[in-house]
């Protein structure tokens, strides 16, 4: 079962040209900061995932792909391979072992509320990333 999602940034639009520019110039930068971010996401994540008698091994499964290219730019992927991780993020049925509904156990939202953070911060780290290349241009 596949629970995909999206979120997208808001109001990143002057610096989608300077990246553009950097993009045209330096294509290599863009890839060191898409890992950059990666790595950003996935150690935010994994400190927000609970460890617990039956989530051992559920903040050890995080995986970075390698940066990605389509005809609008790149881009890089993070997956957890833990086969319960979209009931822990999610939320799921708790129940028994005679089949029977005990309620509700809510989700934690670790990569959704690294994602959020991420995207707070993202204006600010792209900015500085940004002039610190063209700056030295």
């Amino acid at each position: 079962m596949a629970d995909d999602f999206e979120i997208t940034f808001q109001g990143l639009d002057p610096l989608m040209t300077r990246l553009k520019e950097v993009r045209a110039r330096y294509p290599y930068k863009e890839e060191e900061m898409l890992l950059t971010l990666g790595a950003t996401l996935k150690a935010s994540s994994k400190d927000k995932t609970p460890l617990g008698k039956h989530k051992k091994h559920l903040r050890n499964q995080y995986k970075l792909s390698k940066v990605q290219y389509n005809r609008d730019g790149s881009f890089i992927t993070m997956t957890n391979t833990s086969s319960h991780f979209h009931l822990i993020e999610k939320g799921h049925q708790i129940v028994g072992k005679n089949g029977q509904e005990h309620g509700f156990a809510q989700g934690l939202h670790m990569v959704e509320t690294s994602m959020i953070e991420l995207e707070q911060t993202l204006p600010d780290t792209l900015g500085a990333w940004l002039d610190s290349i063209l700056g030295s241009v």
